[in-house]
């Protein structure tokens, strides 16, 4: 608590020092001796004379009440504004036909790229971020947005079954993620390129996309997803029932997102199970974080009322008291 006019606080030494300094006084001077001073003596004690002088420690108490009311008493609240500059973020996921790849067991590539990336979202509170989906063709699922609860929707409904042309368009993918990001006015602009293929589709090839980004500011960060070896189905002969089987030709080519990412000045990442996927975004997740301002501020409030109501009351019921109970008789 503070006072806004401390000033009058002094008017405690004008009005308590005179009442101090004669309390401290003899008071035999100003006895009067009577011959029938017991009579004096059993009034004094009794319960008026008591109501007096409890009244007259009021009438003071009343007064301090109103000499801290002007001097305005004031409580203060803090708060803290956040000044926050989030990040445009663009995630280009691959959902080909080798997205069904279950490395991830019991999760597909798929799957464990859609849990992942919903967690990432859930994360980047002050963010737009935006998704586009690729395989022979890309395109945007979401615009850039700070709704995240639309867009963790979008990413829920991802499947391969929706393909129109399978393939693998990373070049695409790129062109497609730079026109959403390229009037961002932000000062990071981030993509965040998820496959598990080789470019093999599209009219852009991937490293001349990766400079356009460059020349747009945009920095890629590329996740391989899956093995080296190839991508593992399974399938079910009749003879044998379900089993997995590998398909050597779809294999990670690593060369190719590498390059993306160091001619845009990010980084490149290969995960092989669900901890090193999580590991990953939660690093892209430390290497995008913006500093937050923040701005603390005090707002106080006015108590004096309290205090004026208070001192009210009182002189109330001593007017009160005073022409009821211990009111004089002439």
């Amino acid at each position: 608590m503070r006072f806004a006019n401390p000033e009058f606080l002094l008017l405690f030494l004008l009005f308590f020092l005179p009442l101090l300094q004669n309390n401290g006084k003899n008071k035999q001077d100003a006895f009067v001796i009577f011959p029938r001073g017991a009579i004096f003596e059993k009034e004094r004690r009794s319960l008026k004379a008591y109501l007096h002088k409890i009244l007259k420690i009021l009438k003071y108490f009343a007064f301090a009440l109103m000499i801290i009311a002007l001097a305005r008493p004031q409580e203060g609240r803090n708060f803290e504004e956040s000044s926050e500059r989030g990040i445009d973020i663009m995630i280009a996921l691959d959902i080909s036909g080798s997205m069904r790849s279950l490395d991830f067991r019991p999760l597909s590539r798929l799957e464990a790229a859609k849990n992942i990336a919903a967690d990432f979202i859930k994360e980047r509170k002050s963010d737009r971020i935006g998704l586009v989906l690729f395989a022979g063709l890309a395109f945007t699922q979401c615009p850039l947005t700070t709704d995240k609860e639309s867009l963790l929707e979008f990413v829920k409904k991802i499947s391969t079954e929706n393909i129109k042309l399978d393939g693998t368009a990373i070049g695409s993918a790129i062109v497609t993620s730079v026109n959403r990001l390229k009037e961002s006015k932000t000062k990071e602009k981030v993509l965040i390129l998820i496959t598990d293929g080789n470019n093999n589709m599209g009219e852009v090839d991937p490293v001349t996309a990766s400079k356009i980004a460059a020349n747009y500011g945009v920095k890629i960060y590329a996740v391989g997803v899956g093995s080296l070896e190839g991508a593992v189905y399974e399938v079910d002969d009749g003879f044998f029932g379900k089993r997995l089987v590998r398909d050597n030709r779809e294999k990670l080519n690593e060369d190719v997102p590498k390059q993306i990412a160091a001619n845009t000045g990010g980084t490149y990442f290969r995960v092989t199970d669900i901890e090193s996927f999580k590991d990953t975004m939660k690093r892209i997740d430390r290497l995008e974080k913006e500093d937050i301002k923040i701005r603390k501020f005090t707002s106080y409030d006015e108590l004096y009322k309290n205090f004026v109501l208070a001192a009210l009351m009182l002189l109330f019921f001593i007017v009160m008291l005073e022409n009821t109970y211990l009111r004089k008789l002439p």
